[in-house]
């Protein structure tokens, strides 16, 4: 009986909205589209308390009228929470992004079997539409099998002064990241493991 009732009541909402859509519409050359999207809604409602009767599984059911829940999205639980969660999603795929083209230009390099890379943006910059800024990039270097590896200075005491002198493969890769990236090499940092 509960499934009659809300047959009904589906049935009555749809034929209202198509009611309510037909008189909106400037020439009667649309009304034929919206008669077929709204027969197609009819048949659909119609359809699924049948699917139900008949016991038919989950997998079969018409997506349009199935609940579910995406669990790959973040739950928003507090007000207002929503531009922060959808910010922090772009920046990750934004992160991600740069990261694989920094990957790319740092193996691409002669010598350099593989490449770690690290960004930190700008605190409480970009958004979800505009992109932040980049405060720092941080590469370690793998090294090719059997390539020779530059001697690390040895410091006593305090750290020295005078920026590290970086070897040149090193500073090739650097290079390279700030001519592709656009970036100021001071933001880069590029370290050999």
């Amino acid at each position: 009986m509960q499934t009659l009732q809300t047959l009904v009541r589906n049935l009555a909402m749809i034929l209202m909205l198509a009611t309510f859509l037909e008189m909106l519409l400037p020439n009667k050359s649309m009304r034929g589209f919206v008669q077929m999207v709204m027969g197609l809604f009819v048949i659909s409602a119609v359809l699924a308390p049948i699917t139900t009767f008949l016991h038919t599984p989950l997998a079969m059911e018409i997506p349009a009228w199935t609940v579910t829940t995406p669990q790959d999205l973040p739950v928003i639980t507090a007000e207002g929470q929503g531009v922060k969660v959808g910010r922090d999603a772009v920046q990750e795929q934004y992160r991600q992004i740069l990261v694989h083209e920094i990957e790319a230009l740092a193996v691409g390099t002669k010598g350099v079997e593989s490449a770690s890379v690290d960004i930190k943006f700008e605190e409480g910059e970009g958004g979800v539409i505009d992109q932040p800024q980049i405060r720092e990039v941080n590469v370690t270097l793998t090294s090719a099998k059997g390539e020779i590896q530059p001697v690390q200075p040895i410091t006593i005491g305090q750290a020295p002064l005078a920026p590290q002198i970086q070897s040149p493969k090193a500073e090739e890769v650097r290079e390279k990241i700030s001519t592709f990236m656009s970036l100021p090499k001071e933001k880069i940092l590029v370290q050999e493991s």
